[in-house]
């Protein structure tokens, strides 16, 4: 597919033929495509960068598009001599008008240097500079924005980048510009104090810095999750819950890689019997004592520094016997799953803060319960532990509203990694939503008086196949209706109850020494 300006056509003549002919379409005054049954809007999403360079030859995208590089919000400002705005489907192109547009940092954008893009100094330069006169188009960021961009530099690049950046700003910005940017580099170390509604410039000052990319994720899976039916289920009988906390406890430990069968992990919790298995007996008595314990559960945090504690004082807990995980401390190195790198240590506290501010757009308690799940698997603030501490903090939500528990399978346990995966990658936390919500109807629907009501559930309803063997025998979880379970004759126990351990979503990271904990 191609797009066309008027100089690519050897006359207009030709052009004219060609339009006739039916071999382009014209999309725009003064542009064309051969893609001619395509929506203009999509043609000029997908060559913008082409387009630009080809109809505004030398610009430089500039002022506050001079991060991003890239059209946000429709909208791509640039340093042009053309005096009038650019008019595309689905996307405006501000032009300053200036002649003396290029200077020497400029980045090109294309082979054929049609397109620049401004460096990070000049982006500073071009957004604290005050120039030209006030209009209906606000071409330069606000203060605090700029603050936003400032803190994001001083925590990604190297000391000495910044005082290279620093010396740019000097040379080519006007002097008050220049000041105000090296007071506001002062104020994101930590420095001197501003004053601004720039949340990562207060996080900055509070020597709280914050992964700003993860606090942006959050802010918009917040905003799909609101948009989302909510789900209710309430626990009307709790005599038939009352053994949910031990089939959560397990079903979070075995998730994660443990060896116990399920009589194994009965008589651990409830005989204190020596099976063999030390670390994974551990575990699952660590889960069961917080899920188990109801006031625990109903903790409900009234600030961001209480919710931080509430996670800390379940990791104390939760990995009492490997000191070598730091319990109950903030990781102190990075750990990752495979592409996927989590927040940096240094931006743990931050992040989490920020995070829960933008949780409290939510009042439902199972939309909360969702994203409080996501928001500490995705900034995985310890060495190891996080998947467990994630869904207990998820669970924490629902139980002061008297709702049912999610407790997550076996079976599904790739499910609930993929709709975790996709909501990472920026595509929404629909997936993850439908599994949790399904995995709370398989707990509501279920019979959990004892031990012996509840084994006989699990094994109904397909709940302790590994993942992978049931999705190569197309096997899923049941759903039963009420008291069909008694219904049922001999109900033995699947082939694969207990499989060789499936490698943890955390397997790069076990390597790196990051942790065995998955999502």
């Amino acid at each position: 597919m191609g797009v066309f300006v008027a100089s690519d056509f050897p006359s207009v003549g030709t052009r004219a033929r060609k339009v006739a002919a039916g071999e382009i379409v014209s999309i725009a005054r003064g542009l064309w495509s051969d893609d001619v049954n395509r929506d203009p809007t999509d043609v000029v999403r997908d060559n913008w960068m082409t387009i630009v360079g080809k109809m505004l030859p030398g610009a430089v995208i500039s002022d506050r598009s001079g991060f991003a590089l890239r059209p946000i919000g429709g909208e791509l400002y640039v340093s042009h001599a053309r005096g009038s705005k650019l008019v595309l489907p689905g996307l405006i192109v501000y032009p300053d008008g200036r002649s003396d547009n290029h200077r020497p940092d400029d980045v090109p954008l294309d082979p054929n240097g049609r397109l620049f893009g401004s460096s990070p100094a000049r982006a500073l330069v071009d957004n604290a500079e005050k120039r030209g006169r006030p209009g209906s188009v606000q071409r330069r960021l606000t203060r605090e924005e700029l603050h936003d961009h400032v803190v994001k530099i001083v925590t990604t690049y190297t000391p000495r980048q910044v005082e290279n950046m620093l010396a740019i700003v000097d040379r080519d910005a006007n002097k008050v510009a220049a000041e105000s940017v090296r007071v506001f580099v002062d104020a994101a170390r930590g420095n001197t104090i501003v004053k601004t509604s720039s949340r990562a410039m207060n996080a900055a000052q509070r020597g709280e810095t914050y992964d700003q990319a993860r606090v942006a994720l959050f802010r918009q899976v917040a905003a799909d999750l609101q948009r989302l039916h909510p789900v209710q289920r309430f626990v009307a009988d709790q005599r038939r819950a009352q053994m949910v906390p031990f089939y959560e406890a397990y079903f979070s430990n075995y998730i994660e890689g443990s060896t116990l069968t399920i009589d194994e992990a009965e008589r651990v919790v409830f005989l204190d019997a020596d099976v063999g298995k030390p670390e994974d007996a551990h575990d699952i008595r660590s889960t069961w004592v917080i899920v188990s314990d109801v006031a625990e559960m109903s903790r409900r945090p009234a600030d961001a520094d209480e919710f931080m504690d509430a996670l800390r004082d379940r990791h104390r807990v939760m990995m009492a016997a490997h000191p070598q995980k730091h319990p109950g401390e903030w990781k102190t190195q990075r750990n990752q799953a495979g592409a996927t790198v989590f927040v940096d240590p240094g931006h743990v506290v931050g992040t989490l803060r920020a995070g829960w501010e933008e949780g409290q757009i939510l009042t439902d308690p199972f939309q909360r319960a969702v994203y409080t799940m996501f928001l500490v698997s995705e900034v995985h603030p310890f060495i190891d532990g996080n998947g467990r501490s994630a869904r207990v903090a998820m669970n924490a939500e629902l139980v002061p509203a008297g709702m049912h528990r999610i407790v997550i399978p076996t079976v599904l346990r790739n499910d609930y990694m993929s709709g975790l995966s996709r909501a990472t990658a920026g595509n929404g936390p629909d997936g993850l939503h439908t599994v949790l919500a399904f995995a709370q109807d398989w707990v509501a629907r279920g019979e959990f008086p004892d031990l012996e009501t509840g084994d006989r559930y699990v094994r109904a309803t397909n709940a302790l196949y590994d993942a992978g063997v049931a999705d190569r025998e197309g096997i899923h979880l049941k759903l039963l209706k009420f008291g069909e379970l008694f219904e049922l004759d001999d109900i033995p126990y699947p082939s694969a109850t207990t499989p060789e351990p499936q490698p943890s979503f955390l397997d790069a990271a076990v390597a790196a020494g990051a942790g065995s904990d998955g999502t």
